[in-house]
């Protein structure tokens, strides 16, 4: 009588899904700490670098889909990240780690500085992440929808406008680089029409305090119209980024 061939039942049959799962999470967090505190010029380089372009990608992007949905008030929090992330992962990895590893070759009150100064600056940025997404700046927030959102006709004249002091309000005046093409020119704000212009070549002064307020920021926006009233450019103007005159 001849025993018949069983199963194996060594440790790599008995490895569960979740023991392999932590297993290769636990490998990834030990590569990522590996390459984080890699100390050589040249990854000091490439991770500054990297976080450079990833912030750009972040910034970006969330200022397009706000562009186009300023109801998602969440997108300023990833748009702060990038803004902020542009000079900080450089200077995070450039300055703050090289700084930190010399401190701790130290003795004393530099060594305990060395140990807690990466933590320490993380926290800080995360920190104004939360504020500047919270209370956004106008260098933060670009409007690509005027780039971005015409009706195809091959209209695109600039528009210039500067800003002035007049008592206890600011006068703002614009006007057109040309008017070939635009037959009038509606200046909106807060979902208002605040002054229309239907004689070339379209100079407008309006106040600051017609200009509503858009998340905290005053904004207007201008619309280019044909003879037929439809929009052939649009363009919107924050007040805190209008050149003074």
């Amino acid at each position: 009588m001849t025993d018949e061939p069983t199963e194996s039942t060594g440790p790599e049959d008995a490895a569960s899904p979740v023991a392999l799962l932590f297993e290769l999470v636990g490998n990834a967090w030990s590569t990522l700490k590996t390459v984080y505190y890699a100390d050589s010029a040249s990854w000091r380089v490439m991770k500054a670098g990297g976080l450079l372009f990833f912030g750009l990608f972040c910034w970006a992007g969330s200022n397009v889909l706000y562009s186009y949905n300023q109801d998602l008030w969440v997108l300023r929090y990833p748009m702060a990240y990038g803004f902020l992330l542009l000079a900080y992962g450089p200077i995070h990895h450039l300055v703050t780690l090289p700084l930190a590893y010399r401190f701790r070759r130290a003795s004393g009150w530099l060594r305990t500085v060395g140990q807690r100064l990466p933590n320490g600056m993380l926290a800080v940025f995360f920190a104004a992440v939360l504020v500047l997404g919270t209370f956004p700046v106008g260098a933060m927030t670009v409007d690509f929808r005027s780039t971005l959102e015409s009706s195809g006709a091959d209209i695109s004249p600039d528009l210039h406008c500067i800003k002035s002091d007049v008592g206890d309000d600011v006068e703002i005046h614009c006007h057109l680089s040309e008017s070939r093409g635009v037959d009038s020119v509606v200046v909106r704000s807060g979902g208002h029409d605040i002054h229309v212009d239907e004689d070339p070549p379209f100079e407008f002064t309006i106040r600051a305090s017609e200009v509503q307020s858009v998340r905290g920021q005053q904004q207007f926006t201008v619309e280019l119209r044909d003879e037929n009233g439809e929009l052939v450019r649009r363009y919107v103007r924050r007040l805190a980024l209008v050149e003074e005159g």
